[in-house]
């Protein structure tokens, strides 16, 4: 199952690499701040060069998307948010036309009147 997701870069972690029964691996983690209301980060990683995670500045809005799986080691559970392709966002895109003023202006629902004295509660 593929995932997006939209954030700020905020770290860019040190590449990690080694060997295995498979061969040569490399590894490299980063960090993007999620928008909202309450501070969230999440810590992605990239295996083997997939994603060229050098080419982003920290401070760039991207959007990445990855996939996410788990694993079970001494009866515990991990999961892992695996990168396969960042892009930049917020960058080239058109700017919104504004809204005319005349429709902007209209009301847009039914029109209420205030009764005499000043008090438009309808209680």
């Amino acid at each position: 199952m593929a995932l997006e997701i939209e954030g700020k870069l905020k770290v860019i972690l040190p590449m990690r690499e080694g060997d295995n029964a498979r061969g040569h691996w490399t590894s490299q983690e980063f960090v993007i701040d999620i928008p909202g209301q309450f501070e969230r980060v999440a810590c992605f990683s990239v295996f083997n060069n997939r994603v060229d995670i050098n080419s982003i500045a920290v401070g760039e809005n991207i959007k990445v998307s990855f996939d996410i799986s788990g694993r079970e080691y001494q009866g515990r559970y991990y999961n892992s948010l695996n990168a396969w392709k960042i892009e930049k966002v917020g960058y080239g895109a058109p700017a919104a036309a504004p809204a005319p003023a005349a429709a902007a202006a209209a009301p847009s629902g039914p029109v209420e009147q205030t009764q005499a004295g000043g008090d438009d509660l309808p209680f």
